[in-house]
């Protein structure tokens, strides 16, 4: 079970990152030859070296596994449509930038109290725990759909269709960066 899940959630966010480089080749021109299509590798360079260079390696990976454990354990919970749907991520794709504002706001200086450290923890990181709680989300959305058919496919396809979208909109803004 657990090695499934990891197969699953490894492939969706393959995809999910090779996606992105193919709409932003969409969206930036109008025709494109052959070897745009195949070079894949230099937007993927390019994209690991701004997240290496924007977050530390080690907090990364723990917000990201963090985050998609909550992800990959919310539809696993029960077979209840909440859950097993994509409102959850899409309530913090809306909510984490305004958030993210308001502390920046609030804030004057750090201090060294736990909660202040985990705002800024927050702060930094909060698109890699959007692309770990969205991945983690479609992985034990479509686990529940394909090992334990707890919900229904048409459900299925749309909240994984929503959750693709918005998570390669937050690949794009990690790209952007």
């Amino acid at each position: 079970m657990i090695i499934e899940i990891l197969l699953i959630y490894i492939v969706y966010l393959l995809i999910i990152v090779l996606g992105s480089y193919y709409v932003n080749l969409y969206l930036t021109k109008d025709q494109f030859t052959k070897d745009e299509l195949k070079d894949v590798m230099p937007y993927l360079t390019k994209l690991w070296n701004r997240i290496t260079t924007s977050y530390s390696l080690s907090i990364m990976l723990i917000c990201l596994c963090v985050a998609s454990l909550i992800g990959i354990l919310l539809p696993m919970l029960s077979q209840h449509w909440f859950l097993n749907s994509a409102i959850i991520f899409i309530v913090m794709f809306f909510t984490f930038p305004l958030a993210k504002k308001n502390y920046d706001m609030a804030r004057i200086t750090t201090g060294g109290s736990f909660a202040d450290t985990a705002m800024s923890i927050f702060v930094k990181y909060n698109s890699v725990i959007l692309v770990g709680f969205g991945t983690g989300t479609a992985t034990g959305i479509m686990y529940a759909w394909g090992v334990y058919k707890a919900i229904n496919f048409l459900w299925f396809l749309i909240n994984l269709i929503l959750l693709t979208i918005f998570i390669g909109m937050v690949i794009r803004d990690i790209d952007a960066q």
